[in-house]
């Protein structure tokens, strides 16, 4: 049956399921087939019920026939009242079975909807539960990177410790070698003086050479030692300068890995806030990948519960619609 405008509400003249009282609203299906008429089978079976009993429904006139005096059969009908009534009973009869027909393909057609829906509800959830699983994943790598970065720092930590008791214990050596310059530079001059003091007592005991000649022996091995105790003060001198300039130059090498471990102890706790950063987004993303999973879940009992009710109010309206006359 074609129309030149779908219909807006229910033809059934008995409808009263509308929000005023009165018909049903229709909704027309957006992907085309075939147009609504009436807002349930019930009232489509009943309008084609109606339109059964109509006395136009019949060849002949069946409503002559039944006015006629006496009850005798009319011109036009086909055959005897009881034949008609004979003929009623298995119409009505068919009608039942077609509309119990009618009734287990459309609870078919709503139990396959509803297994196809808790079949997409499942994989939904079994995506949303895959995506949990790689997020924890994910986390579980970034903690084990972050924990690498804490063992890492502390390591670097421990290494700039141990430059630094090395930078003190050349600090001490340090003031062990100036204390070592300083009496190195008291013993040169106490030799200095010590030569003065002979030269002059030398010079003194030139006019006496005769006399003084034992002395002058003595002063001179007095001046070749203290020439000598000069020779190696000058030397500690030396050593001891020597001595500062590595210690000098092994503070400096330990002052640079100091700094060198402290950068690297800077980027050690800046890659471990990264990795903890990391670890909180994932465990964000696990905690909305399980909100959904519980929403889908949730929908997915919901679907199920009123495919259910659906179902339900499906069997329990095919009993009467197979006992109607």
């Amino acid at each position: 049956m074609e129309f030149e405008a779908a219909p807006t509400i229910c033809r059934y003249d008995g409808c009263t399921l509308g929000p005023d009282g009165g018909p049903a609203p229709l909704v027309q299906p957006l992907r085309g087939g075939n147009l609504r008429e009436y807002c349930s089978d019930r009232h489509r079976i009943a309008a084609h019920r109606a339109r059964q009993r109509r006395p136009a429904g019949f060849p002949g006139g069946v409503a002559g026939g039944a006015g006629g005096a006496g009850g005798g059969v009319g011109p036009g009908v086909p055959g005897q009242p009881s034949a008609v009534a004979a003929a009623l009973q298995g119409l009505a009869g068919e009608l039942g079975r077609l509309a119990a027909d009618v009734d287990r393909a459309l609870a078919v057609a709503d139990a396959d909807r509803v297994a196809r829906e808790l079949q997409d509800a499942r994989l939904r959830v079994t995506e949303a539960e895959a995506r949990a699983a790689a997020a924890a994943a994910e986390r579980d790598r970034e903690q084990a990177a972050a924990a690498g970065f804490r063992d890492m720092a502390d390591r670097h930590l421990g290494t700039a410790e141990r430059a630094a008791t090395r930078a003190d214990d050349a600090e001490a050596a340090r003031d062990g070698a100036m204390e070592a310059l300083a009496a190195a530079e008291s013993a040169r001059d106490e030799a200095r003086a010590a030569q003065e003091a002979a030269e002059s007592r030398l010079a003194a005991a030139g006019a006496e050479l005769s006399a003084v000649t034992a002395r002058a022996e003595a002063a001179e091995s007095a001046l070749g030692a203290a020439a000598r105790r000069a020779e190696e003060a000058d030397g500690a001198r030396s050593s001891a300068e020597s001595r500062l300039a590595a210690e000098v130059a092994a503070r400096l090498e330990a002052e640079g890995r100091i700094k060198d471990a402290e950068r690297r102890a800077r980027t050690a706790e800046a890659a471990a806030g990264k990795a903890e950063r990391r670890a909180e987004r994932a465990d964000a993303a696990r905690s909305e990948a399980e909100g959904r999973a519980r929403a889908a879940e949730a929908a997915r009992v919901e679907e199920a519960l009123a495919a259910r009710r659906d179902l339900a109010e499906a069997l329990r309206r095919s009993p009467r619609l197979a006992a109607a006359p």
